[in-house]
């Protein structure tokens, strides 16, 4: 076989070291170790007090929607405190701007110091899939009109307005050709609650969850006469004797006590809402508790300091107007309204009532 040229080295071939003593090197080896470990720690403490910072700059990052869950960052904004309170109720120069969303729009004025808060203070909840034409964390400015594009699912409510009758019915008490209404007709009205599916901007399905009965139409009755006519004098007592029960009945009735709630019970109509909304047993007795202490679910509740308005005592009570011009009668209004703000500000009725419970307020 040739002689191959090239040369073979073994392990054993290679010249060997000069090394330092067993003991010597193992206290060098711990020395190192402990740096690199020291080292490491102050990289986690810097990461960790920087932490916030950092997730909240992730949170408002994008121009008009979230880039991660913004549960976290509304939680240190609501629950953080005396500073945070300050915070988010800094008093700045008013400003009124319009808001489009769920086609239709939206007349806000507010002094908040980010559209986010405004938006959750006029009970209008953003998903985190949403798109918003302005950027959430950005001051609202004077005259601004922010466009809302939905996506992914939106929970909400409408009211329906229910018709009455008209009913006639004859009387021998009343001349023929005569009439007189005996009720006054009132418009009834119902709850439609639903969850919606929005792709690109536009509803594509809904869903209706519940149909909750806020009052009932009451048909308006027609006294319409039969008897013979009388003569003149009887005729004239006769009409003299109505025009009494009739200005008694007026009288009667402009004596009647206003800011009286006759409809459903607010609370019924609110518990329906919150099971609609995928809620359970627990948040709806939060919900009682929290509303229970700040209204007594009375839709007609009006806190004479501040002003707060309504079951869910809104600040000023206009902001409800943002759900319907009816918000300062209809409690259906009120809940809705108060409902969204919760969902936008602390998530669940538990949440905002354990907020309540802690400072006093929600």
């Amino acid at each position: 076989m040739p002689q191959s040229n090239t040369t073979s080295r073994h392990r054993a071939d290679a010249p060997v070291a000069t090394t330092l003593p067993r003991p010597i090197r193992r206290a060098i080896g711990a020395a190192g170790l402990a740096v690199v470990l020291a080292g490491s720690l102050a990289f986690a403490a810097t990461q960790s007090s920087g932490g916030d910072n950092m997730a909240e700059q992730a949170t408002l990052a994008g121009a008009g929607q979230y880039s991660v869950d913004r549960t976290d960052y509304w939680n240190q904004v609501s629950r953080g405190g005396d500073s945070a309170r300050e915070a988010l109720n800094e008093a700045g120069e008013s400003v009124s701007f319009s808001v489009t969303v769920d086609d239709r729009e939206v007349e806000i004025t507010s002094n908040a110091q980010t559209l986010a808060d405004a938006l959750i203070e006029n009970g209008i909840v953003v998903g985190l899939d949403d798109n918003v034409s302005v950027p959430m964390n950005s001051l609202p400015t004077e005259g601004a009109d922010v466009q809302i594009e939905r996506v992914g699912t939106v929970f909400g409510t409408e009211t329906e307005t229910l018709e009455y009758e008209t009913i006639e019915r004859e009387t021998s008490a009343l001349e023929r050709g005569e009439t007189r209404t005996e009720t006054e007709g009132r418009e009834g009205s119902r709850v439609l609650a639903y969850t919606a599916v929005y792709e690109g901007g536009e509803e594509v399905s809904r869903t209706t969850t519940a149909e909750i009965l806020v009052s009932a139409p009451v048909d308006e009755v027609i006294l319409v006469g039969t008897a013979a006519p009388q003569p003149a004098a009887t005729s004239s007592s006769s009409s003299s004797s109505q025009s009494d029960s009739s200005e008694s009945s007026a009288s009667s009735e402009s004596s009647a006590p206003s800011g009286s709630y006759s409809g459903s019970d607010p609370r019924s109509i609110a518990r329906q809402m919150v099971e609609a909304r995928g809620w359970g047993s627990d948040q709806w007795s939060c919900l009682d508790s929290l509303w229970q202490r700040e209204s007594n679910w009375n839709p007609y509740a009006q806190n004479p300091t501040s002003g707060a308005y309504g079951i869910p005592q809104s600040l000023p009570g206009s902001k409800m107007g943002s759900v319907a011009s009816d918000w300062r009668t209809n409690p259906v209004t009120q809940i809705t309204w108060g409902l969204n703000y919760i969902s936008g500000r602390y998530g669940t009725p538990c949440g905002a009532w354990g907020h309540s419970q802690s400072v006093g307020w929600y």
